[in-house]
C-alpha cells in the first residue's frame, strides 16, 4: 500500500468519525439542585370502638331470650352501626342494623340459655359504593 493511499484512507476515516459525531445525537447533561417537599393529599381514618353500650337480655323459662340494644356511644367517622349476637357456643345468632328499630332487638327461638356475647361496632360506608371501613368492636356478655 502506498503512503498516498494510507493518507487518503486515514483522512476518510477521520472525516467519517467527525461527521458521525456532528450528525449523531448529543448527550444531555443536566444537574438539579433544588428540592421541594409536599404534604400528602390523603389521610386515613381510624374507627374506634364505642365507649359505652347498654344491652339487655330478657330470659323466659330458660328456653327463650330477647336481646335489646338500648343505647351505644357514637364513634367519630362512623356513619353506620351494627350489633352481632353470639349464643353460648359462640355461634352467630343475629346481625342487626342499629339505625333500624328492627335491628335493635333479637328474639331467639327455643335455645338453652347461658352466657351470650355481643359486639357493637361502627363502620364508615363509602357513599355510592359497596366499600366500607370496619371499626373496632365494643364487646360485652349477657347471662340468663
Amino acid at each position: 500500500m502506498t503512503p498516498r493511499n494510507s493518507f487518503l484512507r486515514a483522512l476518510v476515516i477521520v472525516a467519517v468519525v467527525v461527521l458521525g459525531l456532528i450528525a449523531g445525537p448529543t448527550a444531555a447533561v443536566a444537574a438539579f439542585t433544588d428540592g421541594e417537599a409536599a404534604a400528602p393529599q390523603f389521610s386515613a381514618a381510624s374507627i374506634q370502638a364505642p365507649v359505652t353500650a347498654s344491652v339487655t337480655m330478657k330470659c323466659t323459662l330458660g328456653l327463650h331470650t330477647a336481646v335489646t340494644v338500648n343505647s351505644y356511644g357514637p364513634v367519630v367517622n362512623a356513619n353506620y352501626y351494627e350489633i352481632k349476637v353470639y349464643d353460648r357456643s359462640g355461634n352467630l345468632e343475629f346481625t342487626g342494623d342499629l339505625s333500624q328499630a328492627a335491628g335493635r332487638t333479637y328474639s331467639s327461638g327455643i335455645e338453652i340459655i347461658g352466657t351470650w356475647s355481643y359486639e357493637i361496632r361502627g363502620y364508615y360506608k363509602v357513599p355510592g359504593t359497596n366499600n366500607s371501613w370496619t371499626g373496632k368492636p365494643f364487646k360485652g356478655t349477657m347471662t340468663c
